[in-house]
């Protein structure tokens, strides 16, 4: 079943990608896309945790290799919006035409990015063109004002940049020094890596007691 799930969900999103690419321009995109991939990714985590020993099995590589081919096509997705919209900016800050059908298809988080980013450029140039000593003067907020926004979006606010509660440190760090070449893993941080003879890390302590107990890595304890 869960491999099932993780067809659609990628299927989903490559999909999603292989439209972008085809129409070259800002597309309409499922309002949940985002929020089902850290969904999804968030159970492929706790699967992994769930593991025995998910460094040392063929399954918990199975997860990682998972987790990653649905990471990297998320951002590559948010890469490739994130560029049109900047073009959209852009042309909305030189008075060029701008094509409110195509800027519509936003995200509620987007249009915050995007008002954002207008508002930028428009502070830079009055500050060095002009020599403007206070040059941010919101324009951003008029220009998305005027993409005609449907009533029911600003329920939506939330959802924009820095919303989101941040991720806890759930352990101390280490610095080790590893002894040996480790398959890609995932820490208790949540991050993924990939270590290699030589390396000299800092890495959760949790994540660097298991290698030093496997005699793959040894802890260096610094003197204050």
């Amino acid at each position: 079943m869960r491999k099932a799930v993780a067809t659609d969900v990628l299927e989903k999103l490559r999909q999603t990608l292989l439209d972008m690419h085809h129409s070259g321009r800002l597309s309409d995109i499922e309002p949940g896309l985002y929020e089902d991939a850290r969904a999804y990714i968030e159970k492929l985590k706790a699967d992994y945790y769930g593991l025995e020993n998910p460094l040392e099995s063929r399954a918990g590589s199975l997860l990682i290799e998972e987790i990653g081919s649905i990471a990297d096509t998320v951002q590559e997705i948010f890469s490739i919006r994130t560029r049109q919209i900047l073009e959209l900016a852009f042309q909305q800050n030189e008075g060029q035409y701008v094509d409110k059908e195509e800027a519509r298809k936003m995200l509620p988080a987007e249009r915050a990015m995007y008002g954002r980013i207008i508002d930028a450029i428009e502070g830079c140039r009055e500050a060095l063109v002009h020599g403007d000593e206070c040059p941010f003067r919101g324009g951003g907020a008029a220009a998305v004002d005027a993409l005609d926004e449907p009533a029911e979006s600003p329920a939506a606010e939330p959802e924009a940049p820095g919303a989101a509660a941040p991720r806890p440190i759930l352990s101390p760090y280490a610095l080790v020094h590893i002894r040996s070449d480790v398959e890609s893993f995932m820490g208790v941080d949540g991050k993924v890596y990939s270590l290699k003879r030589g390396d000299i890390v800092t890495l959760p302590e949790n994540n660097a007691d298991v290698l030093c107990e496997h005699d793959i890595a040894l802890n260096i304890r610094l003197n204050k």
